[in-house]
């Protein structure tokens, strides 16, 4: 059953799956935000963060030191049928009304 947004109580816990796909490069960046929050996104990017780290490199060049790094993967993409599960903050919430058209939600 798809709740509405005004009937989510702020810190309950939701489920949010991409419904239709974004028209607009704004939506699909608060979109990526979105499903970011989700606890098992959060331990993805911060085991690639610990590949990033050890993978680092440095160089002397020109008497400094030359940082190469590994550029960071986004797990999540904002794409047609992505779901997580998140809890609703308000700051969720208000982004969720910003992108209602492209997403269904439900309680957990």
């Amino acid at each position: 059953m798809a709740a509405t947004l005004d009937t989510i109580k702020p810190g309950s816990t939701i489920t949010v799956k991409i419904v239709t796909r974004p028209t607009n490069i704004a939506a699909s960046k608060t979109l990526e935000r979105l499903l970011a929050k989700d606890p098992a996104v959060k331990r993805e990017v911060a085991r690639h963060r610990r590949i990033r780290e050890s993978n680092t490199t440095t160089k002397t060049r020109g008497g400094r030191d030359w940082v190469q790094r590994m550029p960071k993967q986004h797990p999540v993409e904002g794409k047609l049928g992505e779901s997580g599960t998140i809890t609703a903050s308000l700051d969720v919430l208000r982004d969720l009304k910003s992108v209602s058209r492209f997403v269904e939600v439900e309680a957990a």
